[in-house]
Formats: structure tokens, C-alpha cells, sequence
């Protein structure tokens, strides 16, 4: 078993347990593995739940993760449609995923920005597969994630050389300082701004959200109507029949009451009659 190994099984124990199973995992290891496995980070709350999440259900990872292949296709292809149709189903797919997250808002909310991250960059992609997470993952959207020391055991070069963009042939990088547009911006702003990316996607994603419950909902609300509306009709025809019936109950009734009165001034002839007929 090499550090890999141990590593996979780690952070697969909850947070609470992990210190334990890392000193116990140690004292079973010869002494080279020992020192790999002691340098072991403990991992976030946020990192420990989606290092959960991909034992517990990695076909609804894949599932996620599969949305990032997806819209990369759709913004290449400049298919507006298929574009907002990815965008749709990674929202579901993240709400999906925190359902039933058990964990403190802001624990979430790094769970969410990690898989956010996931979703948009190959890299953080193969960060959250890998199961060994010891920090969130956070993406502006506009440049590759910082995956450094994000993952207990480095992920394997081949593969991550493999998912990761390279820069187009001939392309030159811009100088450290300074850009084709100007002096480059301060630490500082660009936190700001990265700042200010993330709480825009965060609230486009919501509105989004939002806005395809009510579309739901309009659908649910515009069934019903046609359902009521052709209640009403079929309670229309029925009350129209039934004030005929009423209509012809009614005359017959009539009826048979002036029939009745002349039977009942026949049988008081025929008594008068019978009377006479008597001598009374």
C-alpha cells in the first residue's frame, strides 16, 4: 500500500475521526510512508463534505461534472440554447447535490462555490474526483482554478496535462507587469473583482433558479386552469340538462295535478249519485 492508498481511505473518514485514523494509519506504516502519511492535512468541513459526496454518489458527480464538457461545447459552438439548457441542468444537479447537505450555510456555500468550480475548469474537476480534498475550490469564471494544495496527494501529471487548456500555438504571454491594455490591476483589485464575479454568478445562478421554479409553476397553475375550465363546461352542460328535466318535472307534475282534481270531482258525482240512488 503506498501513500495513494492510504490517502484514498483517509478522506473517506469523517472529519471528526480523521486525526485518529491518520496516527493509526502512521503506526502500521513503515518509516518512509509514516512521514508522507503524518504530513496528511486535516481537510476543511467544506472539503471533508464533497470528499463525502463522491464516495456517497459519484454517478450524480459524474452527472455534474459531465454539464462543464457540455457548456464548454455550447460557448464554442455560440449555441445560445444548449448553452442556457447546460446552465439549467448544472443548477439542478447542484441543488441536487446540497439537498441534503448537512452543514453550516457558509460550509455550504463552500461546498457549492467548489463544485461551481469543479463544473467550469478540467482541473477542479479532477481535484473533486479525486476524493482527497483538503480545501474548498473557488473559480472567478474567467481564469483556471488554483488547485495547489487543494488535494492531499498530487493528482497524476499525465492526466491533468491532459484536461487542462493549452495556450495556442505562437501566442505570447503578456508581460508580468503590464498588458496590451494597460498597467496591470493591484492584488487588491483583483481580489475585489474576483469578489464581485463570484457574487454575480452566484446571484445569475439564483435568478435562474428562481426563474425556472415559477416557469414550473406557470406550467402547474395554466393545467389546472384548462382542468377547471373544462370541469366548468361539463358542469355547464350538465346544469342545462338538468333545468330541462326540471322544465318537463314540472309541466308533468301540473299534469297529473289537474288530472287528480277531476278525478276527485268524478268520485264526488258518483257518491251524490250513489246517494240519490239510495233514498238517503
Amino acid at each position: 500500500m503506498d501513500l495513494r492508498d492510504v490517502a484514498a481511505d483517509l478522506y473517506g473518514v469523517a472529519p471528526a475521526g480523521f486525526v485518529a485514523a491518520r496516527a493509526a494509519a502512521a503506526s502500521d506504516a513503515d518509516r518512509e510512508l509514516r512521514a508522507g502519511i503524518k504530513a496528511l492535512r486535516k481537510p476543511t468541513a467544506s472539503a471533508a463534505a464533497v470528499n463525502a459526496l463522491t464516495r456517497q454518489d459519484p454517478a450524480l458527480i459524474d452527472r455534474l461534472l459531465a454539464q462543464g464538457d457540455r457548456m464548454r461545447d455550447a460557448f464554442a459552438a455560440r449555441d445560445r440554447d444548449a448553452i442556457r439548457e447546460a446552465t439549467r441542468q448544472r443548477q439542478r444537479l447542484l441543488q441536487t447535490a446540497l439537498r441534503d447537505l448537512d452543514a453550516s450555510p457558509a460550509v455550504g456555500r463552500e461546498v457549492e462555490e467548489t463544485l461551481q468550480a469543479a463544473v467550469i475548469d478540467p482541473a477542479a474537476a479532477l481535484a473533486v474526483r479525486s476524493g482527497m480534498l483538503v480545501r474548498a475550490l473557488e473559480s472567478t469564471g474567467v481564469e483556471s482554478v488554483d488547485i495547489s494544495d487543494a488535494v492531499a496527494v498530487p493528482l497524476d501529471e499525465s492526466e491533468l496535462a491532459a484536461r487542462t487548456p493549452v495556450s495556442e500555438p505562437g501566442r505570447k504571454s503578456e508581460p508580468e507587469g503590464e498588458s496590451e491594455s494597460g498597467p496591470r490591476e493591484s492584488a487588491s483589485d483583483r481580489r475585489e473583482r474576483q469578489r464581485a464575479i463570484r457574487a454575480a454568478e452566484r446571484a445569475l445562478e439564483r435568478a435562474r433558479s428562481e426563474a425556472d421554479a415559477l416557469d414550473d409553476e406557470l406550467d402547474e397553475k395554466v393545467d389546472r386552469r384548462a382542468d377547471l375550465e373544462a370541469e366548468r363546461t361539463d358542469l355547464d352542460r350538465r346544469l342545462q340538462r338538468t333545468e330541462s328535466e326540471l322544465s318537463e318535472s314540472k309541466a308533468a307534475e301540473r299534469e297529473l295535478r289537474r288530472r287528480i282534481s277531476e278525478l276527485q270531482r268524478s268520485v264526488r258525482d258518483a257518491e251524490r249519485a250513489l246517494d240519490e240512488a239510495r233514498g238517503d
